[in-house]
């Protein structure tokens, strides 16, 4: 009786397969497209990596990551400093090129005129002589209680992404 089963079983399971399989003189499928633009990488704060535009290349490194005590928001402002170098051509960056969010995926609020708020704001620049380096602080205004999940650093070329694992000290906390 088992034998039967079994042997009733298996003939089940070859029907079934074979008629899920393609027959070999069957179209293949079309190929799906590759994704327009540059694709993310993932980055580390404190290493430089290298972005770029349609004529020129850099390299850029992210530190610092830190709260910024304010009187000015109500939210908790969070910065991390930036520092660039240009590789080759003319880069151009500034802090609309970078953008931040909480591990959900939500944009934080970039502050577009942080003077005041971080001690050396980064403003747009174009590098225009071999090896020179930008820096600056970018800032962003974020929930108190929430956290960042990553920092991204668009530009026509790159997409770099810093996940943020280890959160920064809020110093109005302690």
């Amino acid at each position: 009786m088992h034998r039967a089963v079994l042997a009733a079983a298996v003939a089940a399971t070859a029907a079934l397969t074979g008629a899920c399989s393609v027959p070999e003189d069957a179209a293949s499928p079309v190929p799906t497209a590759a994704p327009a633009g540059p694709v993310a990488t993932t980055q580390q704060f404190d290493r430089p990596f290298p972005v770029s535009g349609e004529t020129w290349d850099a390299t850029v490194t992210l530190s610092d990551l830190r709260i910024v005590p304010s009187s000015v928001y109500s939210d908790a402002v969070v910065a991390v400093d930036v520092r660039a170098v240009q590789s080759s051509g003319q880069p151009e960056l500034g802090p609309s090129a970078f953008s931040a969010f909480d591990p959900s995926g939500r944009a934080l609020d970039r502050i577009e005129n942080p003077a005041g708020t971080v001690v050396d704001p980064l403003v747009p620049s174009v590098m225009t002589t071999p090896g020179e380096e930008i820096r600056g602080t970018v800032a962003w205004t974020m929930p108190r209680g929430t956290r960042i999940g990553r920092i991204d650093l668009s530009t026509p070329g790159t997409v770099g992404s810093v996940i943020v694992t280890r959160q920064p000290d809020d110093p109005q906390r302690s």
